[in-house]
């Protein structure tokens, strides 16, 4: 890494797409980054359990969420805080447990925005520098670099919707790295890592397993599942469970079906997982774990009520294929803008006008898209269009991304 930060190319973008970033990172609030950081505050104070201890205090608490992130999370984001304290100041827990209006007025609240999305920040250079190395040419380095940096996507998704799925993206596009040097095993080693985090990156072990050399494919699964199961085990419970492990968050991938009778259900998630795995198996002779891991998220997300957050998931990935295959790269905008088009239009105040509340209240007063749509056409009716537009448009992409060799 530091010989590229050494070139005034790679430098000069460094230096601007930091200053970029923290210029939006300390202007947006999002609710959600101070939910998970009010709940990971109590790593301080000697809590290891949050699941337990979040129903039992949740009378007493100001925000009565339960912890829907993995243990990992917790540790993580309670470990950090405690390191920043010097910066965040005396008055940084009673900001957290502030559930009324006046949190907004805060004249430190930038100062928080800030410090709280820097993890953001490192890792989001980590993964322009992770993606460099997928290619040996200089041009694809730079494009790699520059189109990581500075799309407008993924700076929303991160700085403006402090979206903690930076953590698993980051190992997962590590994962990937180490697998197309075939280092499968250490590969199954950062999935495994990236699930305590979230839980989606088990969803590519199966194409890891077929990939993988005869030697290393007990490996390659066993591990992954031993370290998620031994980190989660300490914390079981019914709170644990109904929290995290089966949250409408961990489980909406796979909600979308259609009833065949009998109260049974087709999940097309699961469907789509299951072609994609016995074609990998029976058909494909040569298996790209970059086309798999792509088109496995854009089928699922194609056929679910995904959140705005999950995007981020895929980013990488069509990144690279947007470097490596000039024709992808205005459908891979068009599709992108699409995706981020769908949620914009979701009831919900804090996908839109109250990310602006940190400069003023009065944001409260401005409707949001899905009202002023509301007058003049059926929204849920628009926000079908758009996912209907980006479901055809995903799946010609898949056959595409399946149909190139390189890909």
């Amino acid at each position: 890494m530091l010989e590229f930060i050494k070139k005034p190319f790679y430098r000069n973008l460094l230096v601007l797409a930091i200053v970029l970033r923290l210029l939006v990172a300390a202007f947006y609030f999002h609710p959600d980054i101070k939910t998970f950081n009010f709940q990971s505050s109590f790593l301080k104070k000697g809590v290891f359990n949050i699941y337990s201890h979040l129903v039992s205090n949740k009378e007493t608490l100001p925000l009565k969420e339960g912890f829907v992130y993995f243990p990992l999370t917790y540790f993580f984001l309670g470990s950090y805080q405690i390191l920043a304290s010097p910066v965040l100041g005396e008055g940084f827990d009673s900001w957290l447990f502030d559930a009324s209006q006046k949190l907004f007025v805060n004249e430190n609240i930038y100062r928080y925005l800030l410090v709280l999305k820097f993890p953001f920040l490192v890792l989001d250079l980590a993964i322009a520098f992770l993606l460099m190395s997928f290619f040996k040419e200089e041009e694809k380095k730079r494009l790699a670099f520059t189109f990581w940096l500075f799309n407008p996507f993924t700076i929303i998704l991160i700085y403006i919707f402090s979206n903690i799925d930076i953590i698993p993206v980051t190992l997962t596009v590590a994962a990937l790295l180490f697998a197309k040097k075939e280092k499968f095993t250490l590969s199954s080693v950062f999935l495994g890592i990236a699930s305590l985090f979230k839980l989606y990156p088990i969803l590519f072990l199966p194409f890891l397993f077929l990939r993988a050399p005869r030697r290393e494919k007990i490996a390659v699964i066993l591990i992954p599942l031993l370290i998620f199961l031994a980190t989660i085990l300490p914390f079981w419970s019914k709170a644990f469970v109904s929290s995290a492990l089966i949250s409408g968050l961990t489980t909406r991938i796979f909600s979308s079906g259609f009833n065949i009778g009998f109260n049974e259900t087709i999940i097309v998630g699961l469907v789509f997982l299951s072609f994609l795995f016995f074609f990998a198996w029976l058909v494909d002779k040569n298996i790209k774990l970059l086309s798999y891991f792509t088109v496995a998220l854009l089928l699922i997300f194609s056929f679910s009520h995904f959140h705005i957050q999950w995007l981020l998931w895929l980013a990488p990935f069509l990144l690279i294929l947007a470097v490596s295959q000039k024709n992808l790269r205005l459908p891979v905008f068009l599709l992108s803008v699409l995706a981020l088009s769908i949620p914009f239009f979701y009831q919900d105040r804090s996908m839109t006008v109250s990310l602006f509340k940190a400069y003023s209240l009065w944001y409260d007063l401005v409707p949001t898209p899905f009202v002023v749509l509301q007058k003049i056409y059926d929204p849920y009716n628009f926000q079908s269009i758009l996912h209907s537009l980006f479901g055809g448009g995903s799946m010609l992409l898949s056959y595409v991304i399946f149909k190139n060799k390189d890909s």
